[in-house]
């Protein structure tokens, strides 16, 4: 379902360190040929009160630099929290004319720059859909296929194969292929745990999961229709 060009040598892929941005990395790197690079963009986001998802991140990249001869370049950009969706309801006029909350400007503008930086052929995100059940917090647009799966900007491949798939899919992925070794390793959970920040944080730490927050339930949710 991933249409990948063999005459590619450069993809990027905006990897968050959850399930889905994960198993697209893996997709791919299962279907090109050794020699293509792989950038890995990702962006830091609410720093300074989930500081581990940098961390998870990191621990996803490590496991396909161990698991794929390719060679992996990872980019790194802050999203500033007072850009987030979550915490200002402004917005602003991006340079196509379109009105975005600040931190969908910032990732496509530095997914924009990294693709011309290093001369990428395509760009991979691994948007999908909602789960077919209503948990509270879900983004209304992920029922819509607000995103083309595919199609050309600045004379790249712009590519979202997984706009019509839910996390049950996205899952039992993992089962077919037998990596649940890097489902483990992923992170979903958006939660935030008091006395535990920036300041006290420590790498690599194991941290709770809240099992509250819309992205906890929908996993949960993935894996138990995954598993039947």
């Amino acid at each position: 379902m991933i249409n990948i060009n063999p005459n590619w040598k450069r993809i990027g892929i905006s990897l968050s360190g959850g399930a889905d941005s994960a198993l697209l990395t893996y997709l791919i790197c299962k279907n090109v040929s050794a020699s293509t690079d792989i950038h890995i963009n990702h962006q830091i986001r609410m720093w300074r009160t989930r500081p581990w998802q940098e961390y998870v991140a990191e621990n996803v990249k490590d496991w396909f630099i161990n698991n794929f001869p390719n060679n992996f370049f990872m980019h790194k950009n802050l999203v500033p929290p007072e850009l987030e969706e979550s915490s200002s309801d402004t917005l602003i006029l991006d340079e196509y004319g379109k009105e975005k909350p600040g931190n969908r400007i910032i990732l496509r503008s530095f997914n924009e720059y990294i693709a011309n930086k290093y001369n990428l052929d395509a760009l991979f995100g691994g948007v999908n859909l909602n789960p077919d059940v209503h948990f509270e917090g879900a983004l209304e647009e992920r029922n819509t296929g607000h995103i083309p799966a595919y199609y050309e900007h600045n004379g790249i491949a712009i590519c979202h194969p997984f706009i019509h798939t839910r996390k049950d899919w996205i899952i039992k992925q993992y089962y077919d292929y037998d990596i649940l070794d890097l489902l483990n390793i992923t992170r979903s959970c958006e939660g935030e745990f008091k006395g535990l920040d920036y300041n006290t944080y420590i790498p690599n730490q194991k941290v709770p999961e809240c099992g509250e927050c819309f992205w906890c339930k929908e996993r949960r949710w993935g894996i138990e229709q995954a598993i039947k």
